[in-house]
């Protein structure tokens, strides 16, 4: 028996690792900076920590992290959002294995600027360049702009003819204009230990929440993205959860328009094999078409759907009947997330990872 640390415990994918590394039969710890998650009330959690913010206090947040690894002598540490930025700069003081890569690596391949620069020899990655030395103007429709520290796709501009006036503001300097690539998106999961590919699922969200993060997951299997996804990590060696975001045109060409260096919804996919795809020497490779959704999120954005067929028989990644604390207890994280947001003034995705972001600082 191991004793697994899981920080992020907000995300869904966090409530699905602990279910199945204790369904492995392993001690499960879950930790975040929010006191009111999903995962806290589920029946998998031996212990639940609430600990400081690495965003706006990294040194109590590391000196915590360092406490509870070593009352609770954890054996493997795994991040599931952004936190994992924070703590990939601190492996070398924590005392167990923790399953990102190192500081440099994972800045690079979560900054959209420099995932493009350093990586498209290795990747097909549309070309992309700075707002600042972008002279496209006229076809500015025919780009992506985006904050090159960003996540759910909330600030991107798709598709919109603007001029260089937008970016004069001192929050929108930081900003890449992308490529515009017309057709399917496809959302890559993977587990890596160091440069061994552990886990792989491609899913479609045929649903979001605003323009950016999934809330319905369609499998998607694709072996030139598999192909591409595979030789990659090999060749940067890469250690822990690695994501992208593909296009894949009309000629069936896969584009990568950015990297998560950090766990995603594909892990749904995954489900009770992740303790498998972690700890066993096996590859894990979902075979099934099962769809998932976050349903809750589903009735709350697109609640028509709900009478879609295959909307009814997918599988919700929260309800579970060994385990209701987690559906019915949901509701309460909503209400902490409406508490940030209407304390500092911000938008329902900012409140939902505002106190982990990495922005560069």
């Amino acid at each position: 028996m191991k004793t697994i640390l899981i920080s992020g415990a907000r995300a869904p994918i966090a409530l699905e690792m602990a279910r199945s590394f204790k369904l492995a039969g392993h001690r499960v710890i879950v930790m975040d900076c929010q006191h009111l998650t999903i995962t806290r009330w589920s029946n998998t959690v031996d212990k639940y920590y609430t600990i400081p913010s690495p965003r706006f206090n990294k040194e109590d947040f590391i000196k915590t992290l360092q406490q509870i690894i070593q009352r609770e002598q954890v054996d493997h540490l795994i991040p599931t959002c952004e936190e994992a930025i924070f703590i990939a700069a601190y492996q070398s003081v924590l005392l167990c294995k923790v399953w990102t890569v190192n500081h440099d690596m994972i800045i690079n391949l979560h900054n959209k600027y420099h995932f493009a620069q350093q990586y498209h020899q290795l990747l097909p990655i549309p070309k992309t360049v700075l707002v600042s030395n972008f002279k496209d103007w006229r076809e500015s429709e025919k780009f992506v702009f985006k904050p090159v520290y960003s996540r759910f796709g909330s600030s991107v501009i798709i598709k919109k003819h603007i001029d260089s006036s937008h970016f004069k503001e001192e929050t929108k300097t930081n900003w890449v204009a992308q490529q515009y690539i017309k057709g399917k998106e496809v959302c890559v999961y993977t587990i890596w230990d160091d440069g061994n590919l552990k886990a792989f699922a491609a899913y479609h969200p045929l649903y979001r929440a605003g323009k950016g993060a999934g809330i319905f997951f369609e499998p998607v299997q694709n072996e030139i993205v598999f192909d591409y996804v595979n030789r990659f990590g090999k060749e940067i060696k890469y250690h822990g959860q690695l994501c992208f975001d593909v296009i894949i045109d009309d000629h069936q060409q896969p584009y990568f328009i950015e990297c998560n260096p950090r766990g995603t919804s594909g892990a749904h996919l995954i489900n009770n094999q992740l303790a498998t795809a972690f700890l066993d020497n096996k590859f894990v490779l979902p075979k099934n078409q099962q769809e998932y959704a976050i349903k809750y999120a589903m009735t709350l954005l697109h609640p028509s759907s709900l009478f879609k067929k295959r909307v009814i028989q997918s599988k919700d990644t929260i309800f579970r009947r060994k385990d209701l604390k987690p559906f019915f207890f949901q509701i309460a994280s909503l209400f902490e997330i409406a508490y940030i947001k209407y304390r500092k003034k911000i938008t329902w995705l900012e409140a939902t990872t505002s106190d982990i972001e990495w922005n560069g600082y």
